[in-house]
């Protein structure tokens, strides 16, 4: 079965970028290019809009770190589940990750920690056009690297990662609904309800990414795969976040 983050060696468009002696991962420089744009896109929205900083370093802190054990626990899972124990490499520890799930582990640390520190203003607004951003840099490395590639496609736009398979550039997908998602926030920055953006932004890339799996390989388990579970499961918890982890009036209205 073919797991899209495990790729052969010399696969991807551009892998590695020379540099001297030492060849550096594209995918790494992407990743450091992403978070770069996403630092200074929300420094800009949080002096635009007079967010209350000292109160988001909590949270955004929250949300890395959730972000991060959620986007790998289901890639190791999977890769428990397919790859035969005498095959395992430490390899498989390091690549990998799904944004779903660093979404839906997000969400849960960012409510956690704001219960513990008794917040009720919510930051969302400054920070999803930097975390659209931010994707859209990071989907260019997984392109160039190969990952997260779609299923084999006779469509004429359809890419060759390394062995003659013409593939759905999914990456693509993602990095034009990423940048389109960016612009229609940065607009709205100023006039969306406090905590919308954001709220908004995770429910249309659940759903985005719920249909994008129809293109991508497919690890089925009862009926859907494993990543459309995840992003089910990241609906369910922005209904009950907004349901049950809403500012009072005053609070909102003081809250970007």
């Amino acid at each position: 079965m073919e797991i899209s983050h495990i790729q052969p060696e010399g696969w991807g468009l551009c892998p590695v970028i020379p540099f001297g002696p030492v060849p550096v991962s594209t995918y790494a420089v992407f990743m450091l290019l992403a978070f770069a744009a996403g630092i200074a896109v929300y420094r800009r929205n949080a002096a635009r809009t007079g967010a209350r900083t000292g109160q988001v370093f909590p949270v955004v802190l929250a949300a890395v770190f959730g972000g991060v054990f959620g986007a790998k626990i289901p890639v190791w899972a999977l890769t428990v589940a397919l790859v035969p124990p005498t095959e395992w490499r430490l390899e498989h520890l390091l690549v990998g990750r799904t944004i779903a799930g660093g979404f839906v582990g997000g969400m849960l640390a960012v409510w956690w920690v704001k219960r513990r520190l008794g917040l009720r203003a919510r930051f969302g607004n400054v920070l999803a056009p930097a975390v659209a951003l931010g994707m859209a840099v990071g989907r260019v490395g997984c392109l160039l690297s190969g990952c997260c590639h779609g299923r084999p496609t006779a469509l004429p736009w359809g890419v060759d990662f390394g062995d003659g398979v013409p593939r759905h550039p999914t990456q693509v997908y993602e990095i034009l609904f990423c940048l389109a998602a960016f612009l229609f926030m940065q607009r709205r920055l100023e006039t969306a309800r406090p905590g919308a953006l954001m709220t908004g932004f995770l429910a249309a890339y659940f759903v985005f990414r719920f249909a994008e799996e129809f293109l991508r390989p497919r690890d089925i388990a009862w009926g859907l795969t494993v990543f459309q579970w995840i992003c089910l499961a990241g609906l369910l918890l922005l209904a009950l976040r907004e349901r049950l982890f809403r500012a009072p009036p005053g609070e909102e209205n003081a809250a970007p």
